[in-house]
C-alpha cells in the first residue's frame, strides 16, 4: 500500500477557501455553477467540468495555490485568420489576443469550460451529466491508493479510476456506494466466447479494496461529508443532498454496508442497440458477474 485512502480537506483547507468565496472571485463563481463537480482529494481538490479538471486547488499555510491547465486559457471566442508566410505562422497577433490573461467574473469561466469541452469525450461528458444531475454523488473520478490495473502482458498500467460515489438510504444509516460508468461503446464491456467482460475484473478489485479498507474508507467520507457540508454555507448553486448535510452534521452514520456495492452503469445507446442480440448477450454475462448493472440509454435520465 503506497499511501492511506484520505479524501477530506483539513480544517485549514476549509477555512481558506471559506476566505476566498468572501471575495466574489472564481471560487465564488464556481460554487455558484450546478454544472461544476467539486471533487476533494485531501492536500487538494477537482474542479471538474465535463471530466476536465478547470481548476487545481493546494492548501499553504495561509493561502490557496490555484493552477488551471494552459489549454483552458485558449480564448475559444478566436475565429481570425493566422497568415502562413514563407513557411512560418505569423502568431504575434495570436500570442496578444489569443490566451485568457485575466479572470473576469461572468466572462472567463464560460469561457474556460467551453474550451474544457472540446477536449472531453461521450465517456467523460456523460459521467459528468451523471454526476451533476444526482446530489447522492459524493465524488467522481476516484483512485484508490497501492491499487494498479493488470494489462494483458502482466504489467501495470496505474491506479484505475471509478468514476462514481454516492450515499443511498441504509436503514437508519447512510450506506456508500461506487459506480463504474462506461459508454456502450466501451469495448470493456464485451468479451469473446463464454469470458467474462474485462470490466468485471476491474469491478471485483474495487470491491475487494472496499472489504480490505472498509474502516478508513468510511472515515474518509465522512469527513469528505462534512467538508461538503461547510463549502454548501459559503454559496454552493448546486444544493447539497439532505443524505449527505445528515452524515456531515452526525445525525447520520456512514456505512458501506455488510458487502460493498460497486455497481456497473451502462449509457449512451439508442433503441435499436439495446434490443440487438448481441449486445443483450454481453448484458446477460455482465449481470451474472456484476450484482448491480444500471443499463439506461441516455445518462441525462439515470438516477442514483
Amino acid at each position: 500500500m503506497t499511501s492511506k485512502f484520505d479524501h477530506a480537506l483539513s480544517s485549514n483547507f476549509v477555512s481558506l477557501l471559506a476566505a476566498e468565496a468572501e471575495e466574489r472571485g472564481w471560487w465564488a463563481e464556481v460554487l455558484a455553477d450546478p454544472k461544476l463537480v467539486i471533487a476533494l482529494r485531501g492536500s487538494y481538490l477537482n474542479v471538474y467540468y465535463r471530466g476536465q479538471s478547470l481548476f487545481y486547488v493546494e492548501a499553504k499555510s495561509s493561502s490557496l495555490k490555484v493552477t488551471t491547465h494552459e489549454k483552458y486559457l485558449l480564448d475559444p471566442a478566436l475565429a481570425g485568420q493566422v497568415p502562413l508566410v514563407d513557411g512560418k505562422f505569423d502568431v504575434d497577433k495570436l500570442l496578444e489576443k489569443g490566451f485568457i490573461k485575466k479572470y473576469r467574473n461572468k466572462e472567463t469561466l464560460p469561457k474556460m469550460k467551453k474550451a474544457a469541452s472540446l477536449f472531453s469525450g461521450l465517456e467523460k461528458t456523460g459521467c459528468h451529466e451523471i454526476a451533476v444531475r444526482n446530489p447522492m454523488v459524493i465524488d467522481c473520478e476516484i483512485a484508490f491508493p497501492g491499487v494498479d490495473e493488470p494489462i494483458q502482458d502482466g504489467d501495470k498500467k496505474g491506479a484505475p479510476r471509478i468514476d462514481l460515489a454516492c450515499v443511498e438510504p441504509y436503514g437508519d444509516h447512510a450506506r456508500l456506494v461506487f459506480w463504474e460508468a462506461k459508454h456502450y461503446s466501451n469495448g470493456e464491456l464485451r468479451a469473446a466466447g463464454e469470458q467474462p467482460p474485462p470490466v468485471c475484473g476491474q469491478i471485483a478489485t474495487y470491491r475487494n479494496y472496499l472489504s480490505a479498507h472498509r474502516e478508513v474508507i468510511v472515515d474518509s467520507y465522512t469527513r469528505v461529508a462534512r467538508n461538503l457540508l461547510d463549502i454548501s454555507k459559503m454559496g454552493s448553486g448546486r444544493p447539497i443532498s439532505p443524505l449527505i448535510a445528515g452524515i456531515g452534521s452526525g445525525t447520520r452514520r456512514l456505512d458501506l454496508g455488510d458487502e460493498p456495492k460497486v455497481g456497473l452503469i451502462i449509457f449512451g445507446y439508442d433503441e435499436g442497440q439495446r434490443v440487438h442480440p448481441g449486445w443483450q448477450d454481453q448484458l446477460k454475462k455482465l449481470k451474472k458477474e456484476v450484482a448491480w448493472v444500471r443499463a439506461v440509454g441516455d445518462a441525462k435520465q439515470i438516477r442514483l
